[in-house]
């Protein structure tokens, strides 16, 4: 299969270099029209009409003016290089053209021309062939089949989107990144008309050269972008991205992104649950969670939701108390907050007493704290409400509902007081309305709107997963870049075809595990009756007894495992039916007879698969779900790209469906977690390392462990199954 955006390594950069090219001092606009609705043209209007002071320069063999501005015939009849050439020409005359920037000096180009990956790979060559000479040259490219990049600040508008026409452009605190032009024009209306002002606006298209994680890394070493929003249908550069996101969480910055096109991504393994179960939209789940990027559903919520990002509140935990003046909406937002896993905040004494002086004697003094008709003619109420509950400490975030306003109530003082207060305490407050007055005059002051209490509180547990995301991002261990950790993707055909993987046996898979540091089962393989009573006598009973071969991952498909083997007798017979089992199997089928493993048998309360894989765009990732032998139909399995922190390793733990049964219950103890994260943390370091320090001939390709036995109490988990898939050479030299 074919890889579109398969290009050259990109420059090295920081970033920096990048930001100046979103910030040009001069621009030429090839392909330059009058008309001021085709591609050509719009730039050049959009430059003049937002201020834009560096030169610009039309360019078209046919005109000696465009749009008032004298044209030139060719970019080499340009009196200076510029820093930024639009490319708006047919594609067959693209290349052409990034000659002729080349010769010229440029340092970055917009190619609008579409008819290049997008097209198959003919196209796909093409464009590679553009990236190959721009880069030899220094020249950075964005498209092609892009619409664009602007810069609100400077008035460097180089995006052809009509909806700058529909929405004025406002430098503000926000940029947008888009793989989809046209997504990113959906993003910048919906955030003008929400009143938020943004800073840049850039298409990526096919990426032949600058990525969206790229232009990500750049923005943020701009100290005015406050949130960035980012849409991607594919994650080419996930390095990046990663390196991107803990300057973001340096500085706070959050980054929102839609991850869109669900579809399955790499090479599976056959005989990996790991790599079976992860789906390509499950690892970029786990992606954007590893590196505290908040996932939002598509450009609506995009734009909806930076509201609660944009203004710089963060709450200090998940306590939230939810105000209104109607009961409908206060217990809408009691059932909303639940859902967001926010916790409805429990006055005290002193705070019940606080609220009492302030609210009228018919008003309870509760949470939520319905209003009824206090606020009809009396705003400061309101005011005071907020303070007496800031005061307390108790609420880490607020929600206001306004359902309906009409005569008697004074929006223009509710929201006043509302972005007075929210400036001033920094607790997050947002607001649900459904009239579009009311939710400007709350906008007015910067305080975030939404149109339903289910989008509001959404708003608060989105915003309130960033901040721990964020604090367990920065405290975890950088993530070992998908570049060194799958050498594959950039070997020839030859080296791979060379790299064949093998698949270990029970007892070498369990050995390998246990010499990692991995918790697994005490076992013996025997050959003999003899050793079979040696292990028995080593072990204990109960015992399990099965069949090893490396050439059956699957043992219980093959009738090659006996459990619960309580006295040797039993023991010696399950041996004899499996090494005879196994002589028929390597007589019919090929397969190889290892031995018989005995090993000690395990209680335990529940059973989970554990693993791990390397995935071509992500890196070394890590598993973990319900096992057994329906792991693949029960698919509760979470995904953590290694290495992480023990925290993220819990935070995935609760996630699984599985999950909620660890606690005490009934009498019985809790499972200890921290035990199985730690044993999660250690997988991951581990593989992660081998991923980063080794040659492609010495590594381990997948790790499978199920079932992992969980007991409750005061125990350690153990691997009693294991299946490791290593590089063929690195085994057959060991063999």
């Amino acid at each position: 299969m074919t890889d579109l955006h398969a290009n050259p390594a990109a420059p090295a950069d920081d970033g920096s270099a990048l930001l100046s090219l979103l910030s040009p001092r001069s621009v030429a606009v090839l392909g330059a029209s009058d008309n001021t609705v085709k591609a050509g043209g719009r730039p050049i209007d959009y430059m003049r009409r937002h201020g834009f002071a560096g030169a610009i320069y039309p360019v078209n063999p046919n005109r000696a003016t465009i749009q008032g501005l004298a044209a030139y015939p060719s970019l080499d009849a340009l009196p200076a290089a510029p820093d930024l050439v639009v490319i708006s020409v047919p594609g067959a005359e693209v290349e052409q053209a990034i000659e002729r920037c080349l010769a010229i000096g440029a340092r970055g180009a917009v190619i609008y021309s579409s008819g290049f990956a997008e097209l198959g790979e003919a196209g796909a060559a093409q464009q590679r062939r553009l990236v190959e000479r721009a880069r030899a040259g220094g020249l950075r490219l964005f498209g092609p089949n892009t619409q664009g990049l602007a810069n609100f600040a400077s008035g460097a508008i180089a995006h052809f989107s009509t909806m700058i026409n529909e929405e004025a452009g406002q430098d503000g605190p926000v940029a947008i990144v888009s793989q989809s032009g046209a997504g990113s024009a959906i993003v910048y209306g919906g955030l003008r008309r929400n009143g938020i002002g943004v800073r840049y606006m850039v298409a990526t298209g096919n990426e032949a050269d600058v990525s969206a994680a790229e232009v990500v890394r750049a923005v943020l070493h701009d100290e005015q972008v406050r949130v960035v929003l980012l849409y991607i249908e594919s994650l080419r550069d996930p390095q990046v991205l990663a390196q991107a996101a803990r300057l973001a969480h340096r500085r706070d910055v959050p980054i929102l992104a839609v991850k869109a096109g669900r579809t399955r991504s790499g090479q599976l393994t056959a005989s990996s649950h790991t790599g079976a179960l992860a789906g390509e939209d499950a690892l970029a789940d786990a992606f954007l969670r590893r590196h505290g990027i908040v996932r939002v559903a598509d450009f609506r919520e995009l734009a909806e939701y930076c509201q609660v990002f944009v203004g710089g509140q963060r709450p200090r935990g998940d306590g939230v108390v939810a105000i209104s003046n109607s009961g409908a909406t206060c217990v809408l937002a009691a059932d909303a907050a639940e859902d967001e896993g926010l916790r409805l905040v429990e006055f005290d004494a002193a705070g019940t007493e606080a609220l009492r002086a302030v609210l009228p004697s018919y008003v309870s003094a509760r949470n939520p704290i319905d209003m009824t008709t206090a606020l009809l003619g009396q705003p400061q109420i309101f005011g005071r409400t907020l303070d007496a509950v800031a005061a307390r400490g108790a609420a880490d975030m607020i929600h206001v509902g306004f359902p309906i306003g009409g005569e008697g109530y004074d929006f223009d003082d509710f929201s006043a007081q509302t972005g007075r207060f929210a400036s001033a305490s920094g607790v997050p407050v947002v607001v649900s309305a459904n009239q579009q007055w009311v939710a400007q005059a709350f906008r007015r002051h910067g305080v975030p709107v939404f149109d339903s209490e289910r989008a509001a509180m959404r708003a608060l547990g989105l915003l309130s997963r960033y901040v721990r995301a964020r604090a367990a991002a920065l405290a975890a261990p950088a993530a070992v870049s998908a570049v060194s950790a799958v050498s594959a993707v950039s070997a020839s055909d030859a080296d791979a075809a060379a790299s064949t993987t093998t698949t270990l046996d029970e007892v070498q898979s369990l050995a390998q595990l246990a010499a990692a540091g991995l918790p697994t089962v005490a076992h013996r393989l025997c050959r003999d009756r003899e050793q079979v009573r040696r292990a028995v006598a080593e072990l204990g009973l109960p015992v399990v007894a099965k069949g090893v071969s490396a050439s059956i991952t699957h043992k219980s498909e093959y009738g090659l495992v006996r459990l619960g083997l309580d006295s040797e007798e039993r023991v010696l017979a399950a041996f004899d039916e499996l090494d005879a089992r196994l002589a028929t199997l390597a007589a019919e089928q090929g397969v190889e007879h290892g031995g018989v493993l005995i090993a000690r048998q395990h209680k335990g309360a529940f059973e989970l698969a554990v693993g791990a894989h390397r995935d071509p765009v992500y890196g070394p990732v890590v598993m973990i779900g319900q096992g057994g032998v329906l792991v693949e139909a029960l698919d509760d399995v979470q995904f953590l790209p290694a290495p992480f922190s023990a925290g993220q390793a819990r935070e995935a733990i609760s996630r699984l469906h599985i999950a909620r049964a660890f606690g005490a219950v009934r009498g019985m103890p809790a499972v200890d977690v921290e035990r199985l994260a730690a044993m999660l943390v250690r997988l991951g370091d581990w593989f992660a390392g081998s991923a980063a320090g080794s040659e492609r001939d010495e590594r381990t390709e997948s790790v499978d462990a199920n079932p992992v036995i969980v007991p409750r109490g005061d125990v350690a988990p153990v691997i009693v199954d294991a299946v490791v898939v290593r590089n063929a050479a690195s085994e057959g030299t060991k063999r």
